[in-house]
């Protein structure tokens, strides 16, 4: 395996008035994704695989051994592990595909009570308590960006926003630029 260096060229570590930012350790992430015909299949030994129930579309499930198991499309769930991880399943090809996404997206962490303030400055979706709670996943855009944003609530709202990696230095100085009006 590669040796993974940050994908961002500058240091993402911000706190500013009730927010914090901060790179994201992406561990390893799979693709998962099923035909149409295979779905129910497939989701059901992605159920096993997993040790844990599938998610709802748009929802995250923290599974026994703490890896993220997130329906990202119809027929396509993400597994976040940790970094080596191998993927928790085969998948024959008349099945579906698995595909190695470790090093595919770059991510940063915004936390704290104005974390949804800047959040919503930057992409197009209602980040809100009532529209995404803690568990949500959504792709949106920002900047011109595919953009998939993970709340996973700690201590208080957090939001993981990823970008591909040749987007992660813009990623950072967006979130910057936000940043910099609440201090």
């Amino acid at each position: 395996m590669a040796e993974r260096a940050s994908p961002f060229s500058m240091d993402v570590t911000a706190t500013c008035a009730g927010v914090s930012m901060a790179a994201c350790d992406r561990g390893s992430l799979w693709q998962i994704a099923a035909w149409p015909d295979t779905f129910q299949r497939i989701e059901a030994e992605l159920a096993v695989a997993c040790g844990a129930d599938v998610p709802a579309p748009g929802r995250i499930v923290t599974t026994g051994d703490g890896r993220r198991l997130i329906r990202v499309e119809p027929l396509k769930w993400w597994i976040m592990g940790a970094d080596g991880a191998p993927c928790p399943m085969e998948i024959d090809a008349e099945d579906g595909a698995s595909l190695d996404l470790s090093h595919d997206q770059a991510g940063i962490q915004l936390s704290g009570p104005n974390a949804a303030e800047i959040l919503k400055r930057m992409v197009s979706i209602d980040v809100r308590d009532h529209a995404f709670p803690d568990g949500s996943f959504a792709t949106t855009h920002m900047h011109h960006m595919i953009t998939r944003v993970l709340r996973a609530d700690a201590d208080g709202p957090r939001y993981e926003v990823m970008v591909m990696r040749s987007y992660a230095d813009d990623l950072a100085e967006i979130a910057a630029h936000h940043i910099q009006h609440f201090g």
